[in-house]
C-alpha cells in the first residue's frame, strides 16, 4: 500500500510541474451524496443501510484533458433486522489520482470519460478501486460547471484486503457499481 501511495504522490507532483510549463486552468470540484438501500425477503426487511459521502477534488485542465487528485469520505450505518438485530457504523477514506478526457461537445454540453484510481481505507480493510466512468458536463458560465455521472455505465475493478481474517478478494464488474444510478458534482475554474 505504501508503494501505491508513493506512486500517487509522484503522479500529482508530475501534474503540478507540467502545469507550470503549459497554459493550464486550475479547477476545484466536489460532490455530496446520500444513499439508502434495503433488502427484503418475502416482504420481511433483512437489513437497511444509509450512507453519506463527500468527495472534493483538485486538478488542472489542459485542452481536452483534466488531471488531478481526489479525496473521498464515506460514513455508513447498517441495521440488521434478523438474527442478533445489531447496528454497524463504518467510516472510510479514499485518496487517489484521476484523469478526464473530453471527447465531444455540443454548445455548452461536454461529454467525457474519467479514469480514477482510489486507495481506500476502512475500519479493517484496504481497497484499491479502479474505475472508468462516463460524464456529461453543462457549462453554467466561464467559472462554474455541473457534472452528471452514472455508475450504471461504469467499468470497475475492486481489490479488497481484510485485516481481521487476512482475506484478499478481487472483483471486476461492468455496467453496475454500488447501485448508484447517477450523481451530481460542481466544478469551479480559476
Amino acid at each position: 500500500m505504501k508503494n501505491l501511495f508513493f506512486a500517487s504522490t509522484i503522479f500529482v507532483a508530475l501534474i503540478i510541474v507540467l502545469t507550470r510549463q503549459a497554459n493550464a486552468q486550475f479547477v476545484v470540484s466536489g460532490s455530496l451524496g446520500i444513499t439508502t438501500t434495503a433488502d427484503k425477503i418475502d416482504g420481511d426487511k433483512q437489513w437497511n443501510s444509509a450512507s453519506f459521502e463527500v468527495c472534493p477534488s483538485v486538478g488542472y485542465v489542459f485542452g481536452d484533458w483534466e488531471f488531478g487528485a481526489m479525496f473521498e469520505y464515506t460514513r455508513s450505518k447498517t441495521t440488521l433486522s434478523v438474527g442478533d438485530k445489531r447496528t454497524e457504523t463504518e467510516s472510510a477514506y479514499a485518496v487517489g489520482p484521476y484523469a478526464n478526457y473530453c471527447f465531444a461537445n455540443v454548445g455548452k454540453f461536454f461529454f467525457s470519460v474519467e479514469a480514477t484510481s482510489l486507495f481506500c481505507f476502512a475500519d479493517d480493510e484496504h481497497t484499491v478501486h479502479l474505475q472508468l466512468l462516463p460524464l456529461a458536463t453543462y457549462e453554467i458560465n466561464d467559472r462554474w460547471d455541473v457534472d452528471v455521472y452514472s455508475d450504471v455505465l461504469s467499468l470497475n475493478y475492486l481489490w479488497t484486503k481484510t485485516d481481521s481474517d487476512k482475506h484478499t478478494n478481487g472483483k471486476f464488474d461492468f455496467l453496475a457499481n454500488n447501485g448508484q444510478l447517477f450523481g451530481v458534482a460542481f466544478t469551479y475554474k480559476f
